[in-house]
């Protein structure tokens, strides 16, 4: 079991103290950092094998090229890796195969120091063609300018419509309660009814789920495509997210052990509609997680990546992550690009329904956006206002 979900947690809790929106993709960050750990050897390597939850190199390549595989014949997602290296730097063959043959990313030779602005150019247009022009202008050509000699990057785009769509004539503006006391009027998609969801009292919070239509790559219903969905944590209380992000990332298994195994009738139905982008730095929660060496100068070992290392050696000087989601009545778009440097079986209820749930998402709540065959997190955010998209 890997820890990329447990990245969110402080870049989580600082979003919720300043009442910022959040959205962070574990699944970008794992593809990001299992391409680094190809290169590496030694103590750095141990570190990331150890938080990538595999034993062997050999392992974490192999359920990286499956998993690679298996995103890419999804139609609702894009997905694409990518090694830019600086032309003074000779990459090892057997790093570029790898990384070719088990983690879909193709290598490019670029001139940092030279042309810094065509080099950010190079691995902005990357992340723009990836994610439908979703992100853009990730890097500039300052990083190129410095230090920088090698560039890991990968970009996701996921869109998917719901499987029973929101009626736009039900779009009501109600209020929407923020963490501060404060309140606002903003749009509420909403669809009273027979739903997904349930409460899990004990644990303070309800879950609602929206299903996404089940595709083919040809764009028509298909019962054996790829199943997402949506889910929708609401705490009980208005000031319960952090209780519950906590819960999120740390619990194995939690968001795909809270999804709701039966309908019941839910009446009110309602959640906001939101779009945003957040921006993280990963490596200080890297850190306090146990990955630390390939951070170190004196400690890291990316000898695996090149045959003609510099004479002060490389080491990752920075692991960002951006993300954005739009949610509205006819479906939902995510985009995650991470960048460093250097189908559950429903069974109908067999006791009586019970009544009629409110769902009504007033204030700050939790949302995560999941794959049911292989149990993957795609995207996992929060929304303190939903009327801020930055």
């Amino acid at each position: 079991m890997d820890q990329c979900l447990q990245v969110a947690l402080v870049a989580g809790a600082n979003a919720i103290a300043e009442q910022s929106n959040f959205i962070f993709s574990p699944l970008s960050l794992r593809a990001a950092l299992a391409l680094l750990a190809a290169g590496t050897k030694g103590e750095t390597l141990r570190e990331l094998l150890a938080f990538l939850g595999s034993q062997e190199l050999h392992l974490l390549n192999a359920t990286s090229a499956g998993l690679i595989a298996e995103m890419r014949s999804w139609p609702q997602l894009s997905f694409a890796a990518g090694i830019f290296a600086d032309r003074s730097l000779s990459l090892r063959p057997e790093f570029v195969s790898t990384a070719s043959s088990a983690h879909g990313a193709l290598a490019r030779s670029l001139d940092f120091p030279n042309q810094p602005e065509a080099a950010a150019a190079e691995v902005n247009a990357f992340i723009a063609e990836t994610t439908r022009g979703r992100l853009r202008d990730l890097v500039s050509a300052g990083m190129f300018k410095g230090d920088a000699k090698i560039v890991l990057a990968n970009a996701m785009h996921f869109k998917a419509t719901w499987a029973r769509r929101f009626d736009p004539s039900d779009t009501v503006r109600s209020q929407f309660n923020r963490l501060d006391g404060t309140s606002l009027r903003v749009p509420f998609l909403s669809d009273p009814g027979m739903q997904y969801a349930e409460s899990f009292d004990d644990l303070g919070f309800k879950v609602l789920q929206c299903f996404y239509k089940m595709v083919g790559r040809d764009g028509k219903l298909d019962p054996k495509a790829p199943f997402f969905s949506m889910l929708i944590f609401l705490p009980h209380r208005r000031d319960g997210l952090s209780d519950l992000l906590r819960l999120a990332v740390s619990e194995p298994d939690f968001v795909m052990r809270c999804t709701p195994r039966r309908e019941q009738r839910v009446s009110p139905c309602k959640i906001p509609k939101f779009k945003f982008s957040a921006r993280l730095n990963a490596m200080d929660a890297l850190r306090g997680l146990g990955v630390a060496a390939p951070f170190d100068p004196l400690a890291a070992d990316l000898s695996g990546t090149v045959s003609n290392m510099p004479p002060n050696g490389l080491y990752v000087s920075s692991v960002w992550q951006k993300c954005a989601v739009e949610v509205d009545e006819e479906g939902t778009t995510a985009a995650g690009a991470t960048y460093t440097c250097s189908s559950p079986t429903f069974s109908p209820p067999s006791t009586p329904p019970p009544p009629p749930m409110s769902f009504v998402a007033d204030h700050p709540f939790l949302f995560a956006i999941v794959e049911y065959g292989k149990g993957q997190v795609l995207f996992l955010g929060h929304v303190m206002d939903p009327s801020k998209e930055t």
